[in-house]
């Protein structure tokens, strides 16, 4: 790859980057708000922040604190409100990388 392609690419990813903020910074307050609709909890808002599609829902529980049961409801629920995918190995992953800054989740 010649050094003027590889000069092309890194300002278009810096151009994604700037719109990739702009659109999130739009968004945010709609989405804390579908978000808040379904992360009830405090215990819900942690799931939340955990689902990074690099655990099972056993694993999660484990953090969070609570059943197995209760994650799979939220995902269920989250997955509902398009909110949630799920990864190959059936890991849940949030869909936005957002987490309100005023949950106290960690």
């Amino acid at each position: 790859m010649s050094s003027e392609t590889s000069e092309m690419y890194e300002k278009i990813i810096e151009e994604l980057i700037k719109i990739r903020n702009l659109i999130e910074r739009m968004a945010r307050q709609d989405l804390k708000r579908e978000l808040e609709a379904v992360a009830t909890t405090t215990e819900r808002r942690k799931i939340w922040s955990l689902l990074d599609g690099m655990s099972g829902t056993d694993e999660i529980a484990a953090k969070a604190g609570v059943s197995q049961r209760a994650v799979q409801l939220l995902v269920k629920d989250l997955m509902d409100a398009d909110l949630v995918t799920l990864e190959k190995r059936g890991y849940p992953k949030r869909r936005f990388d957002y987490i309100p800054s005023d949950w106290k989740v960690k």
